[in-house]
């Protein structure tokens, strides 16, 4: 399962660097910088297309494993391992801490299990060996979310996608009509 993820990581970020030329691209034509042909509009929207695509299965992803985690979901008390906790600015607009807390614990068939989750706002006060109730899915252990407070926060990053890869569209609707206009 670690190929399948590590793949599935390697396509988010692909699409990310992706969305982000497509941004700039689209900002550039916007400001007059730079001045596409109509073929090139029409690369930017297959562009667009591609991000929107990208970004909207890995929302779907995320919304099917935090399904499954509350509706199979076991849960458990778990160990902090790790606290990583860093400053994120980036030039989008996006600016704020991002907390990493990496645990462990034992799954129901005897198994020690090392996961993590991001979510900033319950981590806070938390602390290396500290015990934090988590909830797992059997069937992937590592898939895994904190208890209380909210619920999974992968259903906040998967609303955020989705809305992204509607923009997406927007914009590959937009470079399209410029190409054929």
């Amino acid at each position: 399962m670690g190929t399948v993820t590590s793949l599935r990581r390697v396509w988010v970020y692909a699409g990310a660097g992706l969305c982000l030329l497509v941004c700039l691209a689209l900002i550039s034509v916007l400001t007059k910088m730079i001045v596409l042909s109509a073929g090139g509009l029409l690369a930017a929207a297959v562009m667009s297309v591609l991000c929107a695509a990208i970004g909207g299965a890995d929302a779907a992803g995320r919304l099917r494993a935090a399904t499954r985690l509350r509706k199979q979901g076991r849960i458990t008390d778990a160990t902090i391992v790790s606290l990583d906790e860093r400053y994120v600015s980036v030039p989008s607009g996006f600016s704020g801490w991002v907390t990493t807390v990496k645990v462990t614990f034992t799954d129901a068939s005897g198994h020690l299990i090392n996961a993590g989750y991001t979510d900033h706002a319950r981590a806070g006060g938390k602390e290396v060996g500290q015990t934090v109730r988590i909830a797992y899915d059997p069937s992937r252990p590592v898939s895994i979310a904190p208890v209380g407070g909210g619920g999974d926060p992968r259903v906040d990053d998967a609303f955020y996608l989705a809305l992204s890869s509607v923009g997406m569209v927007g914009i590959a609707v937009y470079f399209a009509l410029r190409s054929f206009g």
